[in-house]
């Protein structure tokens, strides 16, 4: 069994007599980062909060277990829910954990993949979970979701830990993953770049370039779409010397109206309900989406496997 171990370090020394404090030391580790019961426990944790937020529905007890752009888009998804005054289905059924990979740290933070099957939704969720420190609980920081028969890569070993692989590395495919990531961006926001010859044109570029063609084509109504990609911390090399990667991706849409028009969105919409009123003049939506990114190793090149997202704000000038 797999443990975690963290070396206490003295925080202080005795002079003349007297205990003086001095500067804390960094924590230094040389371990995997969970065990698998470890993992099965946060998972339980993670339920029962998660229950506990849906059954209030307040997201509030989201921040003990999530952080970054997943809680955001959950509270976001939540507010649609006050907003629009609807209920949200809970996950007590059954989750399955398919599968657990956790790498080897030398300091923190720490984190772990796993894969779960949602039997009730029909999918895979593929997650990394986080510990900021000793003292912090595990949180969930990506929640790219995939369909349920999606084949995921391989994940590569090394003395029992998860190989993780540098962002910046780009050794035995057909670029980096700082390179895909920022391919991924430019494609996005322009169909015509020369970047997207070099990204497989998958179901997330589709969906988002449908949506954006329907916006754009309102009469009366100037559209732009902007894309940025946070910077990339979770990734693992695959078993063909490629890589798998979890992108966050800020997306932003900006709507221009002319006088006398309004852009309004179908009842119990998530932009519906962040713009009730519509948008007269201007209006502006965030969204965050977390990709799974899957780099094969050799020439092919990248694609999203899966994807999270949501509407994160809302706002009209």
């Amino acid at each position: 069994m797999r443990r975690l171990s963290v070396l206490g370090l003295v925080l202080g020394l005795v002079l003349a007599g007297c205990a003086v404090p001095r500067e804390r030391e960094v924590e230094t580790i040389d371990k995997i980062a969970a065990s698998d019961d470890d993992v099965l426990g946060v998972y339980t944790r993670y339920r029962e909060v998660r229950n506990a937020a849906i059954e209030l529905l307040d997201p509030k007890p989201l921040s003990t277990i999530e952080t970054g752009a997943t809680l955001a888009i959950d509270a976001g998804s939540f507010e649609v829910a006050q907003r629009l005054s609807t209920t949200r289905e809970e996950t007590t059924g059954d989750i399955e954990v398919l599968d657990i990979k956790t790498p080897r740290f030398e300091k923190y933070p720490l984190w772990y993949y796993s894969v779960v099957r949602d039997g009730a939704r029909g999918v895979q969720r593929v997650q990394i979970f986080e510990r900021a420190s000793a003292v912090e609980p595990w949180l969930l920081v990506s929640t790219p979701e995939t369909l349920a028969d999606t084949s995921l890569p391989s994940i590569r070993m090394s003395d029992g830990a998860a190989r993780r692989v540098s962002p910046a590395d780009g050794a035995g495919m057909a670029m980096s993953i700082d390179e895909a990531a920022e391919a991924y961006v430019r494609t996005l926001t322009d169909p015509t770049a020369a970047e997207a010859d070099t990204i497989e044109e998958d179901s997330f570029i589709d969906q988002m370039r449908e949506a954006a063609a329907v916006n754009a084509s309102l009469d009366g109504v100037g559209f732009s779409q902007e894309w940025e990609a946070e910077d990339v911390q979770y990734t693992l090399r695959t078993s063909d010397g490629g890589a798998l990667a979890f992108v966050t991706l800020l997306r932003t849409d900006s709507y221009t109206v002319e006088d006398g028009l309004q852009v309004t969105w179908p009842p119990g919409s998530p932009q519906q309900a962040f713009l009730a009123d519509g948008v007269q003049g201007s209006g502006v939506l965030s969204y965050y989406h977390q990709i799974l990114v899957y780099l094969p190793g050799g020439n092919d090149k990248p694609r999203a496997l899966g994807q999270f997202g949501g509407v994160v704000s809302g706002d009209v000038g």
